[in-house]
């Protein structure tokens, strides 16, 4: 199939350099929109405590927050203490419980001091195991809020879509340790997750608008097999975006371009969000300490499943392991001991720092990464 050509335009500068893309490049001052900057912190609790004490409605919101944010710090501190893997679940699952109800009061969200429920439970009448277990959704009810939901509704702008989702589409949506879930899966799986090797704003002083641009690099589709089309269609891209031919980029990559620009009457940079806000839910991360600080890709899915955000499909492997824990602790050591024993193990190291500094970014609204220790 023939690709159109790319739209006319020339890189987003703001303050004389490209903008660089991240999911915060930009900050609401009084007047107008303003150049972020990535916030550096050894450990993010602090940002956090601050970030959703300023954001909360009322001081009894703030003071509940602030104590929500105490908790799950405990939490996460015993659960790096714990000498059984099997009892690390339950604590994380706790710290970002309190996490996500602290980040929700941060952004606003009334109601969350009280009663409450969780949002999220077991199916009853499934089976323990990868292959055949479920997990609920919930949104709030008129009286009762659920933390999920409410979370959902901070980060996400709407209800969560309630419903059961199987977990094994669930952990193949971590793009942690995703390698290893392959290999307990079938170790001939095509992988479902894509590198990006750059996403670029675009702009046009003609047409007064402002676009995204995302390359991915041609040997990264050669190596898992899949065609440039395809990728954007199982990528979810295919509504917002098009394969496009851009004489001006590499050879060696492939570019999608966002189909309908950002009109802007005043500057560029006040659509700027807009134009992230569009990207944003086909988009995956990972942080790092080292630049540029986060890794961005494109998840595939596969036909009929259903896709939750990514912080989302963290939070409900932690509950689903958690109640694991809590209720069937055989059958959780029996996961640990088997096929999917070392994604899990990877899971438990490395997401729960990872989840951390996300949600850090959420509660201050500006990108929070650890950086490397000199």
């Amino acid at each position: 199939m023939k690709l159109s050509e790319a739209r006319a335009g020339v890189p987003l500068e703001v303050r004389n350099r490209e903008l660089e893309f991240s999911y915060y490049p930009m900050r609401r001052t009084n007047r107008r929109w303003g150049l972020h900057s990535m916030l550096y912190a050894a450990e993010p609790w602090g940002v956090i405590s601050g970030s959703v004490t300023a954001g909360a409605r009322t001081a009894q919101d703030a003071a509940a927050a602030k104590s929500f944010v105490r908790q799950a710090h405990e939490y996460f501190q015993a659960a790096g203490r714990a000498s059984t893997i099997e009892t690390r679940p339950l604590l994380y699952y706790y710290c970002f419980l309190n996490l996500a109800k602290a980040v929700a009061i941060g952004r606003g969200r009334p109601n969350l001091v009280g009663k409450l429920t969780h949002g999220i439970a077991d199916v009853g009448g499934t089976p323990h195991t990868v292959a055949a277990a479920r997990v609920q959704l919930q949104r709030s009810g008129p009286r009762v809020p659920t933390v999920v939901d409410e979370l959902h509704h901070a980060l996400e702008g709407r209800s969560v879509a309630s419903g059961e989702y199987p977990i094994r589409d669930v952990l193949a949506q971590s793009v942690v340790a995703h390698r290893m879930w392959r290999e307990a899966t079938h170790p001939l799986r095509r992988e479902r997750f894509m590198p990006i090797d750059r996403i670029r704003f675009f702009t046009s002083d003609d047409a007064r608008a402002v676009w995204t641009r995302v390359e991915i690099r041609r040997e990264a589709l050669e190596s898992r097999g899949r065609t440039l089309l395809k990728t954007v269609a199982s990528a979810g891209l295919s509504s917002d975006f098009r394969a496009v031919r851009d004489a001006a980029a590499p050879t060696s990559v492939h570019v999608i371009e966002e189909q309908l620009p950002h009109s802007y009457t005043g500057r560029s940079a006040d659509v700027v969000m807009d134009a992230i806000a569009t990207l944003r839910p086909n988009l995956w991360q990972t942080v790092t300490s080292a630049p540029p600080y986060r890794r961005f890709y494109l998840y595939m899915s596969e036909a009929g499943e259903a896709r939750l955000p990514q912080w989302l499909s963290v939070y409900a492997v932690f509950f689903w392991l958690g109640s694991l824990t809590r209720y069937q602790p055989v059958e959780l050591l029996e996961a640990l001991e088997g096929p999917y024993g070392p994604f899990f193990r990877e899971f438990l190291e490395t997401q729960p720092t990872q989840l951390l500094y996300m949600l850090a970014s959420e509660a201050k609204r500006q990108d929070v990464s650890r950086a490397a220790v000199v």
